[in-house]
């Protein structure tokens, strides 16, 4: 219409003054679309950054697959009911599900297309951009995450229950602490150069049954493991968590920050030590250089909190399984997983059952 002024507005990128659009629809943010393309790639790049900072959501659902796996492959040589073995399968298929819709997100935070995306699935593009859309994938890992809370109850309260049968992911955590509590007092007793019959003299246990504690047939009370470990001349508290863990005690209590920081460090120097106290050059190499020497050393030593991606590479570095680990590292990080992964919190640990010889 003649007489009508133009409207300007500045552009969101490079601020310069632009003629803006008349009439109806969408009023124009950039004066080309040079300036939008731009500004698209910057917003981009940051969320790419952003995200890459971030644990990588298949990474804690890779870990729940090994011990799913390893149930399924110990059912399978106990010979189990067809019923038991094909309800572990469908418990592995129903996580790798999960891993997978993860493992696509992982994908999309840093940057890929959906057309890359669909060549790494061998599917269409359209079929992977309809199955694993980001809203479903997050609304998926929530349910998953509520699901695995139910799992992780108190220790109190799954006495007698289904979770704590023979052969379930909670017993073989059980197993696998009772291993290294055993493995731990073996290196202590060779490093004090003491004799069966010595050890023997100086408690009252007799040889044969401290010989069943150090190969592991027996997991005595805590009473006896700390008079072993001082016997041979170690700590104590670094047996503290293998101890609890072998009798099914893994979920931690909400200790305040400094306790929770300790019982993660004895847990890793426990299985420092159950692993023969390695030196840190041969910890580097097995955890394939995803930590530095300094690094191991100043975790051992209790000088630095690791982040879960260190933790999990020295606990297998160690020998050790990451998610048998994980409740330590969590009642540490506390604060910053409820706002990562809110369905998941602290779980509470009791005392330890009494022993039967």
């Amino acid at each position: 219409m003649a007489g009508t002024v133009p409207r300007y507005d500045s552009c969101r990128y490079c601020q310069e003054r632009f003629a803006q659009i008349s009439g109806p629809g969408r009023k124009k943010e950039y004066c080309s679309l040079d300036c939008r393309g731009k500004a698209q790639r910057e917003r981009e790049g940051r969320l790419g950054r952003q995200q890459r900072s971030a644990l990588p959501l298949g990474r804690r659902i890779a870990e729940d697959l090994q011990a799913l796996a390893a149930a399924l492959l110990e059912a399978e040589y106990d010979a189990r009911p067809l019923k038991e073995l094909l309800g572990h399968a469908r418990e592995v298929m129903r996580e790798v599900d999960h891993y997978t819709a993860a493992a696509v997100q992982d994908g999309r935070n840093q940057g890929m297309s959906w057309e890359q995306v669909a060549e790494a699935a061998q599917l269409s593009a359209t079929t992977a951009r309809t199955r694993w859309p980001e809203g479903r994938v997050k609304e998926r890992l929530k349910r998953r995450a509520a699901e695995r809370a139910v799992l992780r109850q108190p220790a109190a309260a799954l006495v007698d229950g289904p979770d704590t049968a023979e052969g379930s992911p909670q017993s073989q955590a059980a197993e696998r602490a009772s291993a290294k509590l055993a493995s731990a007092l073996s290196h202590l007793h060779r490093a004090s150069d003491l004799t069966i019959r010595e050890v023997a003299g100086q408690t009252s246990l007799s040889p044969s049954y401290i010989s069943r504690i150090l190969s592991g047939e027996r997991t005595p009370q805590w009473t006896v493991v700390a008079t072993l470990a001082e016997l041979f001349g170690g700590e104590p508290d670094e047996l503290r968590v293998l101890f609890e863990s072998a009798h099914g005690l893994v979920a931690p209590a909400r200790h305040a920050m400094p306790d929770a920081v300790a019982r993660l460090q004895a847990a890793l120097r426990g299985l420092h030590l159950a692993a023969g106290r390695p030196q840190s050059g041969v910890i580097r190499k097995a955890s394939h250089g995803t930590l530095s020497t300094q690094a191991i050393g100043e975790i051992l030593a209790g000088v630095m909190v690791p982040g879960w991606e260190q933790t999990a590479a020295l606990v297998t570095a160690l020998g050790g399984w990451p998610a048998d680990v994980r409740p330590l590292w969590e009642a540490v990080h506390y604060t910053f997983l409820l706002c990562t992964d809110p369905d998941e919190g602290p779980r509470q640990l009791s005392a330890a059952p009494p022993e039967t010889d």
